[in-house]
């Protein structure tokens, strides 16, 4: 397969010779001819390209590499990263979008578990429960909700009289 491949390429175009190697199969071989045919392309070069500096690299708008997607961040490049982080780096990259910092809805059920706990079905199709049951927040079906963050990943749910909770959400 190795000589196959290196059949199709110009004997007389390094480049061409380098680039077949991509068409190899073996991952051993594949490294073989990558380093045999950069080794080459070294030695045949007079001096190295000469690199600019990032900020002197202009990509313009409506060129394809300006458009293209970035891939997403891989396990490697997450692993050990706290996921405020994680989700930093994909906004930036445009991977994802920003997070709200708080949400509205309706009440569309209220119920109660037998713990005391008091269960918000919203329109929107979350269903969100109190971390504790701390008592009738006088909230009833069709009365609008905010659902904001709080510190360290809590989330707060405050009805339309006032009164409010911390929630976790359920579905």
């Amino acid at each position: 397969m190795v000589l196959g491949t290196l059949c199709r390429a110009s004997a007389s175009d390094p480049l061409s010779r380098l680039l077949a190697c991509r068409d190899i199969s073996d991952a051993t071989a594949r490294l073989t001819c990558f380093d045999r045919e950069t080794a080459a392309l070294a030695a045949a070069s007079p001096a190295p390209p000469l690199a600019l500096p990032a900020a002197a690299v202009h990509v313009p708008s409506s060129s394809p590499a300006a458009t293209a997607p970035r891939p997403p961040l891989d396990a490697q490049q997450q692993f050990g990263l706290p996921e405020r982080t994680v989700a930093r780096k994909e906004v930036a990259a445009g991977l994802r979008s920003t997070d709200a910092a708080k949400i509205q809805a309706h009440i569309a059920g209220v119920s109660t578990q037998p713990d005391g706990r008091t269960v918000f079905r919203l329109d929107n199709d979350q269903t969100w429960r109190q971390l504790l049951a701390e008592g009738d927040l006088l909230s009833r079906v069709g009365d609008v909700v905010t659902i904001s963050r709080g510190a360290l990943g809590s989330y707060w749910l405050q009805v339309a009289t006032g009164r409010g909770c911390k929630v976790t959400r359920v579905r």
